[in-house]
C-alpha cells in the first residue's frame, strides 16, 4: 500500500513541475487547487508524484502525469484492492480512454462527467470583448463604467487581501441569507486557504474599487505555459457590470504581464444552473472534457 500523505505547501515545487507539463489537461492539474480542495493526498512512487482525492465516501486518483504511466496505473490499482475502495481514476481526457482500454481490454467503464468539464477561452477575446455574441457583455461594462467613472483596478497585496477578505465574507453572508439551504463550505475553507497562502501559492488577482467601496475581485494562477487558472472570483450581483468588468480587467492584467499567456481557464460550474449559464455566456473556446474510469 502507497504511503499517502497531506498535501502540504512544501510539496509545490515537486507537484508544480508535475503538473505544469500536463498540457491539454483540466483544471485539477494544478498545485493550486490540489492544495485547497478537499482531503487531496500524494505519494511517491518511482520519483512520481500520485494523488489520491476523497470527497467524502467518493475516492479516486489523479490520472498520473508521467512516461510510465500504464505501469504506475497498476501500482494504483493494487493500492485501491488493498484499501477496499474503487478503482478510479478522474481527470482523464477522451483520448485516455481509448489508450486505457488498449491497455486494460475491459477493466474499465467510463463516464463523462459534464459538471466538471471546464471552460477555457481566449484571452485576448476576454480583454476585448469585441463581436456580436459579447455585445451583452461590453454593454454591462460601459454601464458600470458610466456608474463609477473612477473606479480603480488594484493588484491584491499583503497590503489589499484584508479588504478582499472583508468584502468575500459579505459576499457569503448575502448568498447564504438569500440561499441558506447551499452549503458553501468546502468553497468557503478553499477561499480562506488561498487568502493566508496567497504568496506561497505563487496567486495574483485583481479588485475593484469604487467610491463605495469594493464590488469586486477575481484571483488565480499560471497552471501552464500558455494557461492561466481563474480559481475564485466574486462581485455583487446587485452592481450591474461588476461582475463583466472584474473578468475584463482580470484578463486584461495577466494579458499584459504574460504575453504568452493563450488562454484562462475558468474552471467548471459544479452543476450549478446559474454558474452554467453565467459561464457558457462567454462562449468558451473550449468546453474541455472530462471522464472518470472506473474498475467495472
Amino acid at each position: 500500500m502507497l504511503n499517502f500523505i497531506p498535501i502540504s505547501l512544501e510539496h509545490r515545487q515537486l507537484i508544480h513541475q508535475n503538473m505544469y507539463t500536463a498540457n491539454g489537461y483540466g483544471c485539477e492539474y494544478s498545485f493550486a487547487n490540489l492544495f485547497l480542495w478537499g482531503d487531496q493526498r500524494m505519494a511517491l512512487y518511482d520519483g512520481t508524484p500520485v494523488f489520491l482525492t476523497r470527497y467524502g465516501k467518493w475516492y479516486s486518483y489523479l490520472l498520473p502525469q508521467c512516461t510510465n504511466r500504464l505501469a504506475v496505473l497498476e501500482v494504483l490499482r493494487e493500492d485501491a484492492h488493498e484499501r477496499k475502495i474503487p478503482f478510479r481514476i478522474f481527470g482523464l481526457k477522451p483520448t485516455d480512454q481509448d489508450a486505457l482500454e488498449a491497455a486494460f481490454p475491459g477493466v474499465f467503464r467510463f463516464r463523462s462527467l459534464r459538471d466538471s468539464y471546464d471552460y477555457v477561452y481566449d484571452i485576448v477575446r476576454l480583454t476585448e470583448l469585441h463581436g456580436k455574441k459579447l455585445q451583452a457583455k461590453r454593454n454591462h461594462c460601459n454601464h458600470f463604467e458610466q456608474t463609477y467613472p473612477n473606479y480603480r483596478v488594484i493588484p491584491l497585496t499583503q497590503e489589499t487581501l484584508p479588504l478582499c477578505r472583508r468584502f468575500t465574507e459579505h459576499w457569503y453572508e448575502e448568498h447564504l441569507a438569500m440561499h441558506p439551504y447551499v452549503d458553501m463550505t468546502e468553497e468557503q475553507i478553499a477561499i480562506g486557504k488561498a487568502f493566508d497562502c496567497f504568496d506561497r501559492l505563487h496567486m495574483e488577482g485583481i479588485a475593484i474599487d469604487t467610491s463605495d467601496g469594493i464590488v469586486a475581485f477575481s484571483m488565480g494562477n499560471r497552471i501552464r505555459e500558455d494557461t492561466f487558472g481563474v480559481n475564485f472570483e466574486k462581485a455583487l450581483p446587485e452592481i450591474n457590470g461588476a461582475y463583466p468588468i472584474v473578468n475584463r480587467e482580470f484578463a486584461k492584467r495577466i494579458h499584459a504581464r504574460y504575453p504568452e499567456i493563450r488562454f484562462l481557464n475558468r474552471e467548471d460550474d459544479m452543476g450549478i444552473e446559474g454558474l452554467r449559464k453565467a459561464k457558457e455566456s462567454y462562449y468558451p473556446d473550449t468546453l474541455l472534457e472530462k471522464l472518470t474510469a472506473e474498475e467495472r
